[in-house]
């Protein structure tokens, strides 16, 4: 993407609604390479797989089953509207119910200098407010005994403006010299096309994944006692503990795409916990208690799998080839109990926590009695999605 396309061009939002409609409605996958410019010699980026999730409660399915697969979570909040109760439920989700670490981006601050015609120093003030509010929903759901928070002065925080593609941390403010209130004062003056050169929001975001965000191998020490009910002191335990490539392989699906430019054929999404997931493998299904096989394996870039022979622990990753619910959990067949009762006694992992219970039912039939069976195909695809 060029950097003039920044705030204009929805990559992640795909579908035809998401771009009329201008909201995110479905989760997508980006594969993301950052090259820290405070560490000009390291050669090897940082890969980061980044889940973009629906912010609104109709849509809140497709969050709890992306942050199962997750680690970390920026949480989005309007400057404007401010905390919301949306802000607080995706809050419980994401740190009280999955132990996902969290980062805060306060979007839209040109809002209050546009609209509301706050001054710098009120700018500062409000946001300010928001990341107290922020922090105050974190420590009533974080995990006990972690002291989870977020602060500006800390770099957990980062503030500015998707649409017009600039942001800061703090620590960017330092570099460049700069306070929160001349950045403020810039925008009043409109002098957008100096913040965009100056302070691009890529960089303020990244930074902040990577300095504040677990990796893997942290995060499985405390996320898999928490989401998976099996023996912790048992191989595959220790192997999910530490997110061990070299362990059994085990994982989940958290998410089955549905391209209806596809025919609605099945694309599985979901996240390696242990082990190394080969093309070649067969997999098996715990609770529904089949076998398939792959028939091609890679990483998702949001509509488009990217090919590739093997995803190691740690990973999100994307099969063609079968459908099941979202939530299964997988392993390798080969390390398939032959007992039958030891096969009903393998551990999984926990059912995934949703915000709320459908509210609506509608009654469909298709338009030729014929198609009754295709209609039936597809319902139940979409039955097992979400």
């Amino acid at each position: 993407m060029r950097p003039e396309d920044a705030g204009q061009l929805q990559m992640t939002d795909s579908d035809d609604e998401e771009q009329e409609r201008g909201i995110t409605i479905f989760t997508s996958v980006v594969l993301l390479a950052f090259h820290d410019s405070r560490k000009p010699d390291d050669e090897e980026p940082y890969i980061i797989q980044l889940n973009d999730t629906p912010g609104h409660i109709s849509f809140t399915g497709e969050v709890s089953r992306a942050l199962r697969g997750s680690d970390g979570a920026i949480i989005l909040v309007d400057a404007l509207e401010g905390v919301m109760t949306q802000t607080e439920t995706n809050i419980r989700l994401s740190v009280g119910e999955e132990f996902c670490k969290p980062v805060l981006f306060i979007n839209k601050v040109d809002r209050l200098i546009s609209e509301l015609k706050l001054s710098p120093q009120q700018t500062f003030e409000k946001i300010d407010k928001i990341t107290r509010e922020i922090n105050e929903l974190i420590k009533k759901v974080r995990p006990e005994g972690s002291n989870w928070s977020i602060d500006f002065a800390k770099n957990s925080v980062a503030v500015g403006s998707a649409k017009h593609g600039w942001g800061f941390t703090y620590e960017i403010l330092l570099e460049k010299g700069l306070k929160p209130q001349d950045v403020f004062a810039k925008y009043n003056e409109g002098d957008i096309q100096w913040l965009r050169e100056n302070l691009p929001l890529d960089e303020p975001m990244l930074r902040m994944i990577v300095d504040h965000l677990p990796n893997p191998i942290e995060a499985s020490k405390y996320r898999i006692p928490h989401i998976w009910g099996g023996d912790l002191n048992s191989e595959l335990g220790q192997a999910l503990q530490k997110s061990d490539p070299n362990g059994p392989l085990y994982g989940m699906i958290t998410k089955i795409f549905l391209d209806p430019k596809r025919n609605y054929q099945p694309t599985l999404i979901g996240r390696v916990f242990s082990g190394t997931f080969n093309q070649t493998d067969s997999i098996y299904l715990v609770n529904s208690g089949s076998s398939n096989r792959v028939k091609r394996l890679g990483v998702m870039e949001i509509t488009d799998i990217l090919d590739i022979p093997k995803v190691p622990a740690g990973n999100l990753f994307a099969i063609f080839g079968f459908i099941c619910p979202s939530g299964e959990t997988f392993m390798s067949t080969n390390d398939v109990p032959k007992d039958k009762e030891e096969r009903k006694r393998l551990p999984s992992f926990e059912k995934i926590n949703y915000a709320c219970e459908a509210v609506v039912s509608r009654s469909i039939k298709p338009k030729d009695a014929h198609e009754i069976d295709k209609l039936d195909d597809i319902v139940s695809k979409w039955i097992k999605a979400d």
